[in-house]
Order: C-alpha cells, then sequence, then structure tokens
C-alpha cells in the first residue's frame, strides 16, 4: 500500500499523520509498521477527511489525542498567514462531540488550543502492585483513561510492568500512568495502546496534561491553570469549574511540521 505522511511535532510527541485514506481495519498494522520505520515517532493518526467540514482524524487504537488533534488543526492551517488566527471544529476518534481549536501561525511554528473533552468520570481505584494494593486517582477521559501515580510511588520499569494488567482492569483500549511530580509540577506519562500493543514513553501528552489539571481542579475544587511540564516542553492546562462541576477543559501548546514522507508497505 502506497501511503503519504506529515511528522508533526505537538510538544515532541513526535505523531505521523497518514493522509491519504486507509481502510479502517488495516490501520493498526500499518501504524505498528510506520511506527517501526520512524523510531522517533510515538503515536500515528490517519486522516479520514479533511477536503469537506469538519475534519475527521481517526488515531491508531481508535484513542482521543489531544496533541494528535493539535497538530491536525496546525495541518490544516499551513496556508493561514503569520499572526492570524483560525478557529475550527474537527471530528477525532475516542471524542463523543466534535472538538473545538484554535491556531495562531508564528514565524517558525503554530500555537494551538484544544477544548478537550471533559471527563466522563474522575474515581479512585485500587490496583494490584508486588502483592499488595494502591488506591489511585484514575481520569476518564472519552477514548483514553489516565492513571495519576505520584512519581515516588513507581519506577518507570514498574510502570511498564503493570500497564498491560492494569489497562485490562479498566476495560480501557487506551490507558496512561502518568509519573507525577507537584512541586515543580511535572509528569512522566506512559501510554498503552491495546489494538497496537504498544506501550510509550510519550515526550509530551495532551490528554495526560488535560487529566492532570482535571484531577487537580476536582482534588481542589477550584479553577485551575497550571503549566504541565514533561520530557519534551510544557503544555498549559486549564480547568474552569461552575457551581462546583467542571465545564471547561482546554490545553494549548505549539506544533511543528517537521517533514512529509511517501512510503510503499506490504501487509
Amino acid at each position: 500500500m502506497d501511503l503519504h505522511y506529515v511528522i508533526i511535532d505537538p510538544t515532541r510527541n513526535t505523531t505521523l499523520l497518514v493522509t491519504n485514506p486507509v481502510p479502517r481495519d488495516l490501520q493498526p498494522r500499518l501504524a505498528a509498521r510506520l511506527l517501526q520505520r520512524e523510531p522517533d515517532a510515538e503515536q500515528v493518526g490517519f486522516v479520514e477527511r479533511f477536503a469537506s467540514f469538519p475534519g475527521r482524524l481517526q488515531m491508531m487504537g481508535g484513542e482521543f489525542c489531544g496533541n494528535a488533534s493539535m497538530g491536525f488543526a496546525a495541518w490544516l492551517c499551513q496556508q493561514v498567514p503569520v499572526g492570524e488566527t483560525r478557529e475550527l471544529t474537527l471530528e477525532i476518534s475516542g471524542a463523543p462531540q466534535p472538538v473545538a481549536c484554535s491556531v495562531t501561525t508564528l514565524p517558525d511554528c503554530w500555537l494551538g488550543t484544544v477544548q478537550m473533552p471533559l471527563p466522563e468520570s474522575i474515581q479512585t481505584i485500587s490496583f494490584p502492585l508486588e502483592g499488595g494494593q494502591v488506591a489511585l486517582p484514575v481520569v476518564c477521559l472519552p477514548g483514553i483513561h489516565h492513571i495519576v501515580v505520584p512519581a515516588q510511588l513507581l519506577t518507570r520499569q514498574q510502570a511498564e510492568a503493570v500497564i498491560r494488567s492494569w489497562s485490562r482492569q479498566l476495560c480501557a483500549e487506551a490507558v496512561g500512568i502518568l509519573l507525577v511530580e507537584e512541586s515543580p509540577l511535572h509528569i512522566a506519562p506512559l501510554v498503552y495502546v491495546k489494538p497496537t500493543d504498544t506501550a510509550v514513553w510519550e515526550r509530551g501528552c495532551g490528554s495526560g496534561s488535560a487529566a492532570v489539571g482535571a484531577w487537580l481542579s476536582h482534588r481542589d475544587q477550584a479553577d485551575c491553570c497550571v503549566s504541565v511540564r514533561q520530557p519534551g516542553g510544557t503544555i498549559a492546562v486549564t480547568a474552569h469549574r461552575q457551581e462546583g462541576v467542571l465545564t471547561v477543559l482546554t490545553i494549548s501548546g505549539t506544533v511543528k511540521l517537521l517533514q512529509e514522507k511517501d512510503v510503499k508497505i506490504f501487509l
């Protein structure tokens, strides 16, 4: 199969954006092959519609990804002059409603803001760990569940060892383990996608950043505006509450378009 893809960089969360049509049933296998070809890439998204409104992006495992949404929006805004802003509404896998995005063209990149789907729930769940149990907050976003873990509780090796079993416990197609340090706020995100059986330490995680913002807002019962540092840079998160209920959750960051490639892959 002939594929054309763009390498995009939203906060170092390097994403391959396949821009020619690919049947849905072939996407997970092709994504796995592309990730083998591009070792710096962390995920693959398939553009299923862009010539009509709204555009649609299907992630490799049907999950939702805020950074990929931001990158897709920036790709659609390549012809927007420097200094101008465009508002877009996009369909993204895993999101129950169209996703609102704002993109501003800067001289060497794009500044994007994504209005994230609100959590379906934020709850505390007990997970098995080394013969015992540990109770951890779980932020259930549409398309992905994120487990908030104090950084001192798990090593990276332990996180890699448990993420598949914890994913099965949550019955989720995509799960993140977020190793969180609160002062200063920093996360190390490990994301597992079941359909491709891939677990990746992401350099930047948009949905994980949003999950941390939502969790802090829920814990403190207050609005939250934080900069979430991670290995690839910083993602700004805003969580707004009204009458005790989370009503708005956004992430903001920068996007670069790195390269375009054509490849033939035999399945």
